[in-house]
């Protein structure tokens, strides 16, 4: 038997529940940085620099390894489509790996709430804010990108 193929619209409503996903975690931004305005700064029992060290590094380490993340993840669906020709199940697990990126990048705007509220330095959240959101963008979900995924799949499910 053979797995279900690519219908008409498919990519279409495919793209478009990766977009809404990506909207919803982006809204979070604007969100965050209303956080930052009202939210007072609080004491902790420790240092706010060290508060703000500590966040901006988890941050920047779980930001900069997403891509590294999603490319294993991304080389592990196309070995299942490989195996099985799924090609429902290759946009299925790519929507998952869309997730798993924003949920990623969105441990990044948590980390830049906690350096506004307990940090020392707003120049930190402020940046790790903008760098998460700049990177929420950069993960929009493409018809050129999505294209590429199942070609490349295609490519290696045929060697």
């Amino acid at each position: 038997m053979n797995p279900p193929s690519l219908q008409a619209g498919d990519i279409d409503r495919h793209l478009r529940t990766m977009r809404l996903a990506t909207v919803g975690f982006l809204l979070t931004v604007p969100v965050a940085a209303a956080v930052f305005v009202l939210a007072p700064a609080r004491e902790g029992l420790v240092s706010p620099m060290a508060v703000s060290l500590t966040a901006a590094a988890a941050a920047l380490w779980v930001g900069f390894t997403a891509n590294r993340d999603a490319q294993a993840r991304l080389d592990r669906i196309k070995r299942a489509f490989a195996a099985r020709g799924d090609e429902q199940r290759l946009l299925r697990d790519h929507r998952m790996v869309n997730l798993a990126v924003l949920a990623r990048l969105e441990v990044m705007i948590v980390a830049a709430v906690v350096a506004s509220i307990w940090g020392g330095s707003s120049a930190v959240a402020w940046g790790v804010l903008a760098l998460a959101g700049a990177m929420m963008c950069l993960s929009w979900p493409t018809a050129d990108k999505t294209d590429m995924l199942i070609q490349r799949a295609r490519e290696q499910r045929g060697r």
